[in-house]
Order: structure tokens, then sequence, then C-alpha cells
């Protein structure tokens, strides 16, 4: 849990670290936001928003008539209410009540130069200043106008279109109810008028019908037929029915009874045939056989009163055997009654409806058609007369759909909606950071130089032996900072406790291109060396670019090159400086060309002859890509450090760099990671500050002496 706390914490860390790193782009673009979006907050009109609330219903009476009116809920309604507010025909209204063409015409300045399209651009303009909402979960809708123009008036303008927006809506509404009410009227009358027509024809053919077969009905117009064959047909019908659902009965009583054994019967009768004698027969037969089990106890089975008992339970056994039989003879009886007189009335209603036929025949068949037919006729006439004279009477009732519930007032005139000042500028902050911070990310991710030294180790596959900070001279300056010297120290005691390092002495500082600070670094390493007991010597090998004895302050002839010609000896060239135990070669300078120098067996002989001389030997090489030289050193020396200026050079350099170390046969110490801003990227700061002391035994003189150590970061 601590490790992934840990690993969190450093991902944080290097985000923070680009923002820090790049903190000069995150401010100019936040500068040019903020700027931005201050030019355009104070540059914008004004914009003024009235609203106007209104009650929206669906249409019915205020006062139900007749029937009370249902709520129905419909999901589309005021969404279709919402497109008819701000449909053509409404806004169109509007701009004619308010005579808004020219006055907002002329106040945006295309009244003049449109000419008659301009009607058409103000409906344009009001449309698209005019938003419509809802309250949520209520019949209420809010109509908002937004208006800058014309100077002066926009607020007053803004109120005046919204109210009358809601006017002009309930007008449309109530014109377009009312019309729609009209014409369903007067299609219902002319209906009517059709039905009243086919009614009068059904009556007449009614008469002719009856006329035509001379057929007596009673009180026909009262709604009612009294022919007297025609009833008792109709009566002896239903009372056939009624007997049949009798017979029916006693039919289903009978099969019932007739299937029952004497045993089950006699648990069953109560529900079937109650009988109040046979039920209180069984009731004493059974209060016998409760007295009988109670005696057989208490008595021998030979007790007179036992056996008393035992005869009155046999006696009443026949008595209700005997019962029982007679109740299914009368089940019998009754089935065979009501079978009777079915067939009986069966025969009488035949005869009746055989002497209905023979009287009436054809004509009473026509004339029951046709009196079915003006029935029907008259009921449709009646629900029409009913309709109109009900909707008649609800159009003249009040319909108030549309109710103005707030209407809307002119805002002051520092009550603008747009623009906002202090909400712009702080979207402008947040909106310049994210955008400043978003190209720092983008331009990070671009770079592809080294910038941590997680990037080294993992493009590399090396170690880190010195991290050097921004702005460091040398440290032979007498302005030169004391700070800077600690993270040479650090520098030095990596190097001579490095495992590659196996007790070397000579040392080659080189990089990959040119201006990654390796001459200065070097330097700088052998003072501290120097300054902590070391006999040292700077041989400037860099015979193309020499630098060292600029940073000493002395000539450069002669030197290594003229070594290596032969034309001077060693000693002649090796120079003091005011370190004591810090001398120089220079490079020297030739006047023929000083290429493939570096590869005679002359140069071996020198780096074994100082090596006797000094403690430390350090060899300012030229870069080690474009130059041969350098590679040719660094199979000559003990220990190769390879100087990366931070945020330089892409990292495919640094680790091509690397490769040819390796690959000619040099022993890479490790890499030294040179122009670190330690203000800002301090993640840096631990490793430059953070050192520990611990003693260390010079070999000749036997004192001991503090080193500087490095503590390797968490």
């Amino acid at each position: 849990m601590a490790e992934q706390h840990q690993q969190d914490s450093l991902h944080f860390l290097d985000y923070w670290r680009v923002i820090v790193s790049r903190k000069e782009i995150v401010i100019a673009v936040a500068l040019l936001v903020i700027l931005a979006g201050v030019l355009v907050t104070f540059s914008m009109s004004k914009v003024y928003m009235a609203s106007c609330v209104i009650k929206v219903e669906e249409e019915r009476p205020d006062l139900p008539v007749f029937t009370q009116e249902m709520m129905r809920f419909d999901p589309l309604f005021l969404r279709t209410q919402f497109e008819i507010i701000q449909s053509g025909p409404v806004v169109e209204e509007v701009v004619l009540r308010l005579n808004l063409n020219e006055t907002l015409g002329r106040a945006y300045g295309y009244y003049d130069t449109l000419g008659e399209n301009s009607l058409e651009q103000t409906y344009k303009l009001v449309s698209g200043r005019m938003k419509v909402q809802q309250y949520r979960d209520t019949n209420l809708i809010e109509i908002q106008i937004y208006m800058d123009e014309p100077k002066g008036m926009a607020p007053q303008m803004a109120a005046d279109i919204a109210n009358e927006v809601a006017t002009v809506y309930r007008d449309l509404t109530i014109r377009r109810t009312r019309d729609t009410t009209e014409r369903a009227l007067e299609a219902l009358h002319e209906s009517l008028k059709d039905q009243r027509d086919v009614a009068t024809k059904a009556e007449q053919a009614v008469s002719k019908i009856l006329q035509k077969h001379k057929l007596t009905i009673v009180n026909f117009y009262a709604g009612g037929d009294s022919e007297l064959t025609k009833m008792s047909v109709t009566q002896l019908e239903q009372a056939r029915i009624r007997l049949r659902m009798e017979m029916e009965a006693q039919k289903a009583l009978y099969e019932k009874v007739k299937q029952l054994s004497m045993e089950d019967l006699l648990g069953a009768f109560p529900y079937l045939v109650p009988d109040a004698g046979l039920i209180k027969l069984v009731a004493e037969k059974r209060e016998a056989e409760v007295e009988l089990g109670r005696m057989r106890d208490a008595l021998g089975e030979k007790h007179p009163d036992l056996i008393r008992v035992r005869a009155t339970i046999d006696e009443l056994k026949i008595t209700i055997d005997d019962a029982l039989d007679g109740l299914r003879t009368g089940v019998e009886a009754e089935y065979e009654r009501a079978k009777a007189q079915n067939r009986a009335l069966e025969e009488m209603l035949e005869a009746t409806k055989a002497s209905d036929r023979v009287q009436e025949g054809e004509g009473y068949l026509e004339y029951e058609v046709a009196k079915a037919d003006l029935e029907h006729q008259r009921r449709v006439l009646e629900a029409l007369e009913l309709r109109y004279a009900q909707e008649r009477i609800e159009m003249r009732i009040p319909r108030t759909s549309v109710e103005r519930v707030e209407p809307a007032k002119a805002p002051s005139e520092r009550d603008q909606v747009r623009p906002r000042p202090v909400l712009n500028i702080v979207l402008s902050v947040l909106v310049g950071l994210a955008a400043g911070v978003g190209l720092a990310y983008f331009v990070e991710y671009l770079d592809t130089s080294i910038k941590t030294i997680d990037d080294i180790e993992q493009y590399m596959q090396t170690t880190v032996l010195g991290v050097i900070p921004q702005k460091v001279k040398p440290l032979i300056e007498p302005n030169a900072e004391g700070a800077h010297s600690e993270a040479y120290r650090v520098l030095r005691t990596n190097v001579r406790f490095s495992k590659n390092a196996v007790g070397g002495k000579s040392v080659c500082v080189t990089s990959a291109s040119v201006g990654e600070g390796k001459s200065l670094t070097l330097f700088n390493l052998a003072y501290i060396s120097a300054q902590l007991g070391d006999r040292v010597i700077i041989v400037d090998s860099d015979l193309h670019r020499p630098r060292q004895h600029k940073i000493v302050g002395t000539t450069n002839r002669p030197g290594l090159a003229n070594i290596l010609v032969g034309d001077s000896e060693l000693d002649d060239c090796i120079q003091k400086t005011s370190e004591p135990k810090l001398d120089l070669l220079p490079s020297g300078k030739l006047a023929t060309g000083v290429h493939g120098l570096i590869s005679t067996d002359r140069m071996r002989e020198l780096v074994t002859e100082l090596k006797e001389r000094y403690d430390f030997v350090f060899f300012d090489s030229p870069p080690i890509i474009g130059v041969s030289d350098a590679s040719l050193l660094t199979r000559e020396v003990d220990g190769v450090l390879l100087v990366i200026q931070h945020r330089k050079y892409p990292r495919a350099l640094s680790a091509r760099a690397k490769e040819m170390v390796e690959n000619f046969g040099g022993n890479l110490l490790g890499v030294v990671l040179n122009n670190i801003n330690i203000s800002r990227d301090y993640a840096y700061y631990y490793y430059h500050q953070h050192y520990y002391y611990y003693p260390h035994r010079d070999e000749k003189s036997g004192e001991q002496e503090v080193e500087a150590s490095e503590v390797k970061q968490a």
C-alpha cells in the first residue's frame, strides 16, 4: 500500500513538474485568453431579457354544463404549444401589432437596405430572440425575449414583445377553437336535417305496410305493439322457458338421488330435498347410538337397558330407510309432473304459432322489419338533436385555455443578461488556464529531450552520477556560488566509488553534441577533486574547439597537440593554476591540421605517464557524435562520463552517444545531467541538496577526509 501511494505521489509530481517547467506557456496563453475575454465582454452590446409566464390547459368550458370533463394527460400537449407559440403566424401577428418592422429595422440598419424583404428579416429576428420553456411538472410556460436594440429602449421593447406574444397566442387559440366549433356545428346541423328526412320516410314506409296487409296494431305510435296473437305467443314462450328450466332442475335432482346409495343419500338428503321429519329421525338415531356407546362402557352387553336402546336404534333405522325410499319416489314423481307440463305447454305454443302464421303470413314480418328501421332512425335523430342543442349551449360558455399568470416587466438598465463581466472574466481565467495547461502538455508531449532521471534510466539503461544546476560558473572564479560546489562533490563521490570505476584514474568527459556543458562540468569536477586533496590534471583533448585555457585564463600553447607531434615535452606544456593541486595541459595549436593525433601511440604513452604522476586525469573530449577523436579517446581511458544537457537534444541522440561509447570499447561510468533549473524542476531539489558525509581514508596520508555522497531520491 505504501509503495502504491508513493507511485501515485510521483505520478502527480510528474504532472506538476510539466506545468512548472512550462509555466511561461501557461501564463502567456492564460493572459491572452483572459485579455480576449475582457475585450470581447466589454465590446458586446448589452442584452436584456423580459419574460412572461402563462398557464396553458387543454380546451374545455370554464363551467361543465352537461357532462363532467375527464382530465386526460397528453405528454405531447405542452411540446405542441411550444411550437405553436414560436410558429410563424404568432410571430407575424406580433410584428404587425407592435409595428416592429420599422422599429427594429432602423435599429439594426436593414430597413432601408432590404426594402420589401425587411419584413421577413424582422420575422427571423424576433423568432431568434424568443425562447420558450416549461416549469417542470406544471402547466406554466415562460416566454423569454432577449433584446439589445434599440439603444435605451431594449428593456421596454423586450417586455412589450413578451406580453404581446402571450396575447397573440391566446387570441389565436380562442379564434382557432371557435372556428373549429362553428364548422363542426354547421356540419352537425346539415346531418340533422338529413336525418329528419330519413326518419319521415321510415314512418311513411311503416304506414304503407299496415295499409297493404290490413294489420291491426294497437297503440303503435305510443311505442309498443298490442296485437293479441303476438302477445299470446310471447307469453307462452316465456312460460315454456321457465317450465323448461324447472324440469331440467327436477331431472338433475332425480338422477342424483337415483345414483346415490342408501348410506350416501342419508348424508346428502338435507342438501338435496330437505325433510324435517327425516332430519328428526336421523337426529334421534344418532342420540341413541351415542347413548348405546356410553352404556356399553358402563354396563354389560346383556343389561336390559342396553338391549332396549339397541332395539330402538334398529327401529329408527328401518323407519329412516322407509323414509328415504319415499323421498326417492317423491323426487321421481315431481320430475314426471314437470315433463308432462312441459310437453303440454310446447304443444300449446306450437298450435298458437301455427295459428299466427296462418293468420298473419308474410305481412307481419315485413311490418317488423320496417318498424325496427323506423325505431333506429328515430334514435339517431334524437341523438343528433340532443348533441346539437348541447354544443350550441356549450359554445356560449367561456373557455379559458390560456391565462397570463405573470406579465413581463421591463428590466432595469443594469440588469442585462449578457454580457456578464464577472462570469465572463472568471470563465476566461478558467479557460485560459485550461488552454495553457493543455498546450503545455502538448508541447511536453512533442518534446523528446531528456527531462528526468527516469528518462535516462528508461531510454539509456544507465545511471545518473550527478545533477548540475543552471547558471554554474567556473568554481575558480571569485563570484562563483559556493552552493554549486555541492553538486560537484556529489558527482566526484559517485565517480570515485562507481562500480565501473574499479580504481581507474583517467576519466574522459564527453557529450553527444556541442553546447551541453561538458568542458565546464569537467573543470569544476577537477577543481573540487583538487580541493579535496587529489592531485588532478585537466587535459584539453578537444583539439577542434578547446576551452579549458579560457576557463583558467591562460595561453593555449604549447599543449597536447605539440606533444603528440613531438614539438614539445610534457613538462614544458603543463601549466599551474591558482589551485595548488590542479594542473592544466592545454590543447595546443599547430599550423597544420590536428586530425588523427589522438590515435597515435604517443597518446597512449602520454595517458600512462599522466596516470603515474596524478591521482586523477580528466580528458576534455570533443562531442562523440561527428568527431572521431572522442571515439578513439574513450578506448584509452579508464572511464567515460557522458554529459547531457537538460531539455536540449532528443533523447535518441543521447542514446546514440551512449551506444557509440560502448561500441568503441569505452567504459561508461554514467551520465551527468546538466543545466537543471532547480527552482522550476523541483523534483531535483532533493537530489541536489540531500547528501550525507562518511569518513574516507586517504591512501597516501592515512588521514580521514569527509566525502559527500548522494542520497538516492525516494
